[in-house]
């Protein structure tokens, strides 16, 4: 995610999820939503919109165990997520979407315009986009999205310090073997 700092064409990496439960009513919009993504240039991790609830049920533990693994690592792995959300009450998306939310990974949450999931509402997160969409505009809504989500990365914030600070800085950084942003950067992680 670092070297995304953005011209409006850059190429992200984007995990995609959804409601398995509701995958035959909506299996038209998931593939809409990927195929977009993937026309925009985007690399988009989809392993488990596609997957069928059914053959899970059928697995083994360890190879569900192998499966969540890969989940997480590409949760972490993405610069955002997209997660189409007209279902949310299912186990997994909801699961998810509490995951992104709390690692502050910028999340679009989608959903269609009658199904607002407003459990989703109290989620305390700048990094959350949330929007209704109806069939007929839902490029436009990704569009948007994808918009606020380049919004929410690395800002550049440039501040005055004192002789004093300064010298204290530079001896921190050397003893730390770090620059003095990162130095900045783990002081403000503490804090929070």
């Amino acid at each position: 995610m670092g070297a995304f700092l953005l011209g409006s064409k850059e190429k992200m990496k984007i995990y995609f999820t959804a409601s398995q439960e509701q995958k035959a009513d909506f299996q038209h919009i998931y593939e809409r939503i990927v195929n977009y993504l993937e026309g925009q240039g985007h690399d988009v991790y989809k392993a488990l919109y596609s997957g069928d609830v059914k053959e899970f049920s059928n697995l083994p533990e360890f190879k569900l165990n192998e499966l969540s693994k890969e989940w997480f690592s590409q949760m972490a792995k993405a610069d955002c997520a997209v997660v189409e959300g007209s279902y949310p009450s299912s186990i997994h998306t909801g699961y998810q979407l509490g995951q992104l939310v709390s690692q502050q990974k910028p999340t679009i949450l989608i959903y269609k315009s009658n199904r607002n999931p407003i459990f989703a509402n109290g989620a305390d997160s700048s990094r959350l986009i949330k929007s209704a969409y109806d069939e007929d505009i839902l490029e436009d809504v990704l569009d948007w999205c994808l918009e606020e989500v380049k919004n929410t990365f690395n800002r550049r914030f440039t501040f005055y310090i004192s002789p004093e600070i300064d010298k204290m800085l530079n001896e921190a950084t050397e003893r730390n073997s770090v620059s003095k942003s990162e130095f900045i950067r783990q002081l403000i992680k503490k804090e929070v």
